[in-house]
């Protein structure tokens, strides 16, 4: 007698699942064929892998983000330890308050300020490559797709540039920020690394304070639109979202391609002959292994989707990769085609909380791909040095890289 196989759950498309962190596309595929609105009674969510349901839900100014206001008991409320002390980040504020903060610090990431900041990117990247000369194979992770997002940050910030490696092991501490289950010494890292930030960005703020600068920080003090201004608490806890989250997926962004070019050389070749490619190239690289698995609502009352309702504190949980390789929206999904015509995908989210600092990140990628293919025309994985997925709820990316190049005498002939 065949026994019923149970329904998927939200840890079915966890991190901590090795069927799914290794290969997401065939649960992906499953979920959205047998359940396209799945619902998780164990922790009361509502599961979504179809490209227009998720676009629906990002799109819904009624539906919202603060994990307060979610059921008791639920799994955005473990994940983001919900207390009486609890207050949102940027990244969980609803409006008026998220309208605020975001109309302020927006005015630091529009496509001008990128634009200018841009000849610093290039000379960061640049000098992270310098350091790599002479080396037959590096960890692509561990050597630049880390640092280099991570001192762009800093820059922005005009940050001590003694103070980039703390950076990088603070937001290394925090990538349990999303862990609903961390252990007590993952628990005991993520305060660590969360109470280190907040205490240097203080010190940062206080001195900005008094002595001001053309950096992203006396910005965010100075910034005013009519009666509104940002708190202490928000000033700090936007930087400390800026130096997390805009660090880890950046890694993540570079680690994703650079492995996507590496598995289809066809595609390397075409940006290598074309680097006109590059725009197209890195948004097909976000849509065909995105750095951010899924994006979490909280339901209003509502008719919900295909007679399926919403109720108040439910938590949706969009699937970005889900969405962005749905065969309704792309042909041929799961290829990898830097030509692709249809360059839409979810993985910067959308709707009022479309994220803030995709102009930046693109634009770092596109740097740090020009550049790495011209420094390394043959680059290839180093064989015998698989790569290695990390275990990071919320996100997907690399643990480690390893890649092998020629010497310079191989290059030159």
């Amino acid at each position: 007698m065949n026994q019923q196989k149970p329904s998927p759950t939200i840890d079915t498309v966890s991190a901590f699942n090795p069927e799914f962190r290794n290969h997401p596309d065939q649960i992906l595929d499953q979920i959205r064929s047998a359940h396209p609105v799945l619902h998780d009674e164990s922790v009361d969510a509502i599961i979504l892998t179809r490209a227009k349901d998720v676009a629906q839900v990002l799109n819904d100014r009624n539906i919202d983000c603060d994990p307060r206001k979610s059921s008791p008991g639920s799994r955005l409320r473990q994940v983001h330890r919900v207390d009486e002390n609890f207050r949102p980040s940027l990244l969980r504020m609803d409006d008026p308050d998220h309208k605020r903060v975001r109309d302020l610090v927006s005015k630091a990431f529009n496509q001008a300020s990128v634009d200018a900041l841009r000849p610093k990117v290039e000379q960061i990247a640049s000098d992270l490559l310098d350091s790599l000369q002479g080396r037959s194979s590096f960890d692509l992770i561990e050597t630049f797709a880390e640092p280099f997002p991570m001192a762009v940050i800093a820059e922005l910030l005009q940050v001590d540039t003694d103070k980039r490696e703390d950076f990088l092991q603070w937001s290394k501490a925090m990538n349990q920020l999303f862990n609903p289950r961390p252990t007590p010494e993952q628990l005991a890292s993520l305060k660590w690394g969360s109470a280190s930030f907040h205490a240097y960005l203080k010190q940062i703020v206080d001195q900005r304070r008094e002595h001001r600068g053309a950096d992203l920080i006396s910005s965010l003090i100075t910034a005013h639109e009519g009666e509104n201004t940002l708190t202490e608490w928000e000033i700090i806890s936007t930087c400390e979202l800026l130096l997390f989250a805009g660090n880890v997926t950046t890694t993540d962004l570079i680690g994703n391609g650079m492995f996507a070019l590496l598995q289809h050389p066809e595609q390397m070749e075409k940006l290598r002959v074309n680097p006109a490619l590059l725009p197209g190239a890195i948004e097909e690289m976000l849509r065909y292994d995105s750095p951010v698995t899924h994006v979490a609502r909280v339901a209003r009352d509502s008719p919900g989707i295909d007679g399926c309702p919403f109720h108040a504190g439910q938590t949706i949980y969009s699937l970005v990769n889900g969405a962005n390789h749905d065969p309704a929206l792309h042909l041929d999904a799961h290829a990898f085609d830097i030509e692709r015509e249809n360059k839409r995908h979810y993985s910067f989210g959308g709707g009022a909380h479309f994220c803030l600092g995709a102009p930046l990140a693109r634009a770092e990628a596109q740097i740090a791909f020009s550049l790495l293919l011209k420094r390394f025309p043959s680059i290839s994985l180093k064989p015998g040095a698989e790569p290695v997925r990390k275990i990071t709820p919320s996100f997907r990316g690399l643990e480690s890289l390893w890649l092998t190049v020629p010497s310079t005498e191989e290059t030159r002939s």
